[in-house]
């Protein structure tokens, strides 16, 4: 995998797991009313959920026993925290979608038309007034009160004809608002509620095991430098470790015996080996020791004691899949 490739899907991992970072604290921030304790324990749902996605590839390729249960336990529970948090928020936000529509199109409606029958009714009364105001108006003209006739069409025609234009701009507001409610779309309105309750939960599972998997993946695809690693030609490829030829073991003739001293010292130019082959070599990469001792001319048990040398200076360590570099 290039190191654009997998730099993207760091950016990506990195990005999908902020979204269940937030979910799990504006989650937890809402669990708490003491806003200074609220904002303490959402910082810490915040690391937690970083450490979640992290623990994934370090107890897969870095710790064993008891330890890597531990840690993948831990992961396994705060993923299920965390996928709860996030679909959670999906689901409420459908469930308020709903709600608030059904009882805007119910309660609201019924309001607003109540009221625009009432208003309806004030407009017929009004105009009632204008006209019995302008018959009496016509009955003082008549009698020669001419100023009297007046001052009644003046005084009831200006207050009738107020609240009259008043009623009408309710009743245009709210025929108005009535068609907004009618007309607005519920969220997943068209989904049945078992399908969108499977879309939230697949979706909240898809950020949590994405994340996972991207940086468990780009762990373990990492390849040592081109001029230290070769492809070597078997039924299944696997990484082979090219090394300058080592010092071959201390000949031994009938006038220089293969002693104690002898052997340690070759170890020891045998150690050294190991320990510039690790130290060229990302931390992570697998060192097979079979295929150490088959190039170091030795044997397994042999080779095991200088693997084990190396591992108490701090070069290498042991792991599930075998030895790697540190």
């Amino acid at each position: 995998m290039s190191k654009k490739l997998s730099t993207l899907l760091v950016a990506i991992a990195f990005l999908l797991s902020s979204v269940t970072a937030i979910s799990v604290a504006l989650a937890m921030y809402a669990l708490i009313d003491d806003k200074k304790l609220a904002l303490l324990f959402a910082a810490a749902a915040v690391l937690l959920d970083i450490f979640k996605y992290l623990a994934w590839p370090v107890a897969i390729r870095a710790l064993q026993g008891t330890s890597a249960v531990l840690t993948i336990a831990c992961a396994l529970m705060l993923s299920v925290v965390s996928g709860w948090a996030t679909y959670d928020r999906l689901m409420s936000s459908i469930s308020v979608s709903k709600a608030t529509h059904n009882a805007l199109t119910t309660d609201r409606v019924a309001a607003l038309e109540s009221l625009a029958q009432k208003d309806s009714g004030l407009i017929a009364q009004l105009d009632k007034e204008i006209f019995d105001a302008s018959v009496q108006a016509n009955d003082l003209r008549a009698r020669g009160m001419v100023s009297k006739a007046l001052e009644l069409e003046e005084s009831v025609g200006t207050r009738a004809t107020t609240q009259r234009n008043q009623a009408l701009a309710r009743i245009n507001a709210g025929s108005l608002e009535i068609a907004q409610i009618k007309s607005a779309v519920v969220k997943a309105s068209n989904l049945p509620p078992l399908v969108a309750q499977l879309l939230c939960l697949g979706f909240a599972l898809s950020l949590e095991i994405v994340p996972a998997l991207i940086l468990s993946g780009v762990r373990g695809s990492r390849r040592s430098s081109p001029h230290v690693v070769a492809l070597k030609a078997t039924e299944t490829p696997s990484l082979v470790i090219e090394v300058a030829e080592p010092p071959a073991e201390v000949p031994v003739t009938p006038e220089t015996p293969k002693t104690a001293v002898t052997l340690l010292d070759t170890n020891a130019e045998i150690l050294k080996t190991l320990v510039a082959q690790a130290e060229m070599l990302e931390p992570g990469t697998p060192i097979r020791l079979k295929e150490f001792a088959k190039n170091s001319r030795i044997g397994n048990l042999r080779a095991g004691e200088i693997f084990r040398k190396a591992e108490t200076l701090g070069v290498i360590k042991k792991t599930t899949i075998g030895y790697v570099t540190a």
